[in-house]
């Protein structure tokens, strides 16, 4: 019994970070309705090997597309960046290129989405992450200077 109930609690959690993700126009993208789901790396943690960056759960994916999809997917993260509480933006002619977005608060977990398409020949390879803990902005900053 003891066993069912720690499931069903874990269950609730991973489904609970899935639901915040839920108000995002970038939603979709995670979900493989824009880029089929085949074409993309998904990376997901959630746990005590988040702490050290003051993070609870990290939801990445990473594809390469053409200029086409690329609009697409630059255009919907933008939509999330001009809905944001706070965010930092550059891009290259129309095309959004990095993007570091906290989303307007709903609660006590910070949330974050985490934006970078880089031209890897003729096409753009993009990374999106969605985190959530208690980061701020500057320990997310600090972390990704180091990468």
């Amino acid at each position: 019994m003891k066993k069912i109930f720690l499931v069903i609690i874990a269950l609730l959690l991973f489904s609970g970070a899935s639901f915040a993700q839920r108000g995002l126009n970038c939603f979709p993208i995670f979900e493989g309705k824009v880029v089929p789901a085949k074409q993309m790396v998904l990376t997901e943690v959630r746990g005590g090997g988040m702490a050290t960056y003051k993070l609870d759960y990290y939801r990445g994916i990473t594809f390469t597309v053409d200029s086409a999809l690329a609009e697409k997917v630059s255009a919907l993260v933008g939509q999330d960046a001009v809905d944001a509480e706070s965010c930092e933006t550059e891009k290259v002619g129309d095309l959004l290129t990095y993007a570091l977005i906290q989303p307007k608060v709903s609660g006590r977990i910070r949330h974050y989405l985490c934006y970078q398409a880089k031209p890897a020949g003729s096409q753009w390879r993009i990374t999106i992450l969605y985190l959530e803990g208690p980061a701020t902005l500057e320990d997310l900053r600090s972390m990704f200077e180091k990468q």
